[in-house]
């Protein structure tokens, strides 16, 4: 593949202009002294989905009034989240719409998960530098990688190819250099020349990488030195070996933006909480972010992958999944045997949600180990006889649901984009396209782990079936707290 090749793909994305305005119509009014309330709603409002999933944030308990208000107008939202809340909102949902639209790669969810690490770190040095606005920094952020879409959307396959190299030590501009004849930023800039997108925009697009974050020119355009530090800050891996480079880039980057040097800790504090109330408006811990199945919405407000289950089955699933809640709630009130109970909803993540495999892991805390308590569906006693796995980064996901307190999707599991979540044991065991996993949580402690696939060499788990599963979980949690079964090594 050479760079012919990626401007052709650009070509044909650059068939999307619409797909930018929402973004600058957002940064402008943000920008406006003037604009008020009304003027942010109007803008929302252009974009049905997105006024969809502001209205369900709003509404969702992480901004639930005592008096439980329900907001119908985004005019009302704007006034309940506060202008500057739901400018960020709508900014990241559109940047991941926008994304969405142009490619369905499984990396597409590392590369957004970067670009809002960044635009969280650009804004609080925007804030701090007090040379370009805020608002400016962190739009720019949010698409300054967009020339990874054009790649990725090229060819997946060759974009695995930079993956593996650059894993191997190769640095990601000579990685794509060799698999695409282009790099990403130069591809990024050719789109948002294709897009007419403002030119200081497009100058931070193409140019972020052409900057030496430990020799930067004495004349660097404000806007381009923020983008180049947030980047750069935002890609520290706080490791031992890496230390010293990642504080003298720090250093660095004070000097640069006309920022005092002991305000840096502040600020990589003040940006980590920016980070998160975004990631939580969204819906999604920031680890979240790198799991392209969380990222899609099946509800309809801002996709990042087309629904994989059509809307007639979907509504089926939904239906016998809530006809399960009952059975499970009846049960508990019941005294149903919490076993059978567990059994019920292990079986009907087979029946309704369509796995081959589900296995109940509990966790042995004095070995640090996974133990087998409970499985449905063709195969799942033998899958489950093998998954006795430690938990180490070998056990991938699996392990990091225990870990991180949060439900994991991988579906292509063998596809380098994934970095090692998927588990090169779990892998060797499972042998399948993809799976997913959810922890069954018990006074904010992971007491158990559910595990969903579609069997060995079968149909990968989609993003529907994910999400459904971790419903299942939360049941699985109800049960055993009602009956106080904690599983026992």
């Amino acid at each position: 593949m050479n760079s012919y090749d990626v401007f052709e793909q650009v070509e044909k994305m650059g068939a999307l202009p619409s797909l930018p305005q929402t973004l600058l119509h957002i940064q402008k009014v943000a920008t406006d002294g003037r604009s008020c309330a009304d003027d942010l709603a109007a803008c929302i409002l252009r974009d049905q989905a997105l006024t969809m999933r502001v209205l369900k944030v709003v509404n969702s308990a992480l901004y639930q009034r005592s008096d439980r208000e329900r907001i119908r107008t985004v005019r009302r939202a704007v006034i309940v989240m506060g202008f500057e809340a739901v400018r960020k909102l709508a900014l990241g949902l559109s940047v991941f719409d926008m994304m969405s639209k142009l490619s369905r790669s499984p990396y597409l969810g590392t590369i957004t998960r970067h670009s809002l690490v960044c635009a969280g770190f650009a804004q609080v040095l925007a804030e701090a530098g007090r040379r370009v606005a805020p608002e400016e920094a962190f739009v720019t952020a949010l698409v300054h990688d967009i020339g990874k879409v054009v790649l990725v959307e090229c060819s997946p396959a060759h974009m695995d190819l930079v993956l593996r190299d650059h894993e191997e030590g190769l640095a990601v501009l000579e990685a794509e250099r060799r698999h695409f004849g282009i790099t990403h930023d130069r591809a990024g800039r050719r789109l948002a020349a294709r897009w007419k997108l403002p030119l200081e925009l497009q100058n931070a697009i193409g140019d972020h990488h052409d900057i030496d974050p430990l020799r930067p020119p004495r004349d660097l355009d404000p806007l381009l030195a923020v983008i180049v530090y947030a980047d750069a800050i935002s890609n520290f891996t706080c490791r031992p070996e890496h230390h010293a480079r990642e504080l003298a880039i720090g250093r660095c980057a004070a000097q640069a933006l006309g920022i005092p040097a002991a305000r840096m800790e502040e600020i990589y504090v003040k940006a980590a909480d920016e980070i998160a109330q975004l990631a939580a408006c969204i819906g999604h811990g920031v680890g979240d972010l790198l799991d392209y199945g969380q990222l899609v919405n099946s509800e309809g407000g801002t996709l990042v992958a087309p629904a994989a289950i059509s809307a007639e089955e979907l509504a089926r699933r939904t239906a016998a999944q809530l006809e399960l809640y009952r059975h499970v709630g009846e049960g508990i009130a019941a005294g149903t045997d919490a076993d059978e109970l567990l059994g019920d909803i292990l079986d009907g993540a087979v029946a309704t949600l369509g796995f081959r495999r589900v296995v109940m892991l509990g966790i042995d805390q004095a070995s640090r180990t996974l133990v087998p308590r409970l499985c449905a569906g063709a195969d799942a006693v033998e899958l489950a006889e093998r998954m006795g796995l430690p938990l180490t980064r070998e056990s991938g996901a699996l392990a990091q649901a225990v870990l991180e307190h949060r439900a994991f999707h991988v579906p292509m599991a063998a596809s380098p984009a994934y970095q090692g979540l998927a588990g090169s044991d779990l892998l060797a065991v499972a042998r399948c396209a993809g799976y997913a996993v959810a922890p069954v949580m018990m006074a904010g402690a992971v007491m158990a782990v559910l595990y969903g696939d579609g069997g060995p060499d079968g149909a990968d788990v989609v993003a529907e079936q994910a999400a459904e599963l971790a419903g299942l979980a939360t049941q699985a949690a109800l049960v055993m707290s009602a009956r106080r079964l904690v599983p026992q090594a």
